[in-house]
């Protein structure tokens, strides 16, 4: 029981940390219209949690909206306004079918070598799996920052 409640508040924060990056992108959208689908689309999806797999396909659908806000343009299903009644098991043909990382390949997953990953990544923890799967703007600049607390290496 206790797997269950973890696994239904793991998928609540994942979809309020979505519904946070989307209203961060949404001033991307140049479109008033656009901004106003977007929201319906936001509204829709909040509502669909009364299972364990509408959870599930509300926070894909929930990737799928963050990802046309931060590329600044709605794409199906988020160009319908009003979003189609019903449950969204209706609506689950409207997904892209493409599962993969819209980026391409993770940066650990292309180089074969480690001597190949850049230092941050071979120094990383995880070997820089994190960074990875960060979201990489189209133009502009990309910063991150960590700071760490770790034993002293011995040399």
């Amino acid at each position: 029981m206790a797997d269950i409640s973890q696994e239904c508040e793991d998928l609540n924060y994942d979809c309020n940390y979505n519904i946070f990056l989307a209203k961060q992108y949404l001033p991307n959208l140049r479109s008033m219209t656009d901004r106003q689908k977007a929201s319906k689309w936001m509204r829709k999806l909040l509502s669909c949690a009364h299972t364990m797999d509408e959870m599930k396909l509300r926070n894909d659908f929930m990737y799928y909206l963050v990802l046309n806000l931060q590329a600044g343009e709605l794409q199906a299903p988020f160009t319908l306004c009003p979003p189609p009644p019903g449950p969204l098991s209706s609506l689950l043909a409207l997904l892209p079918q493409d599962k993969s990382p819209p980026t391409g390949c993770l940066a650990t997953e292309c180089i074969q070598d480690s001597q190949d990953l850049p230092l941050l990544y071979r120094q990383s923890p995880d070997g820089g799996a994190f960074l990875a799967a960060q979201p990489v703007p189209r133009c502009g600049a990309f910063c991150y920052l960590a700071v760490v607390c770790g034993q002293d290496e011995k040399e």
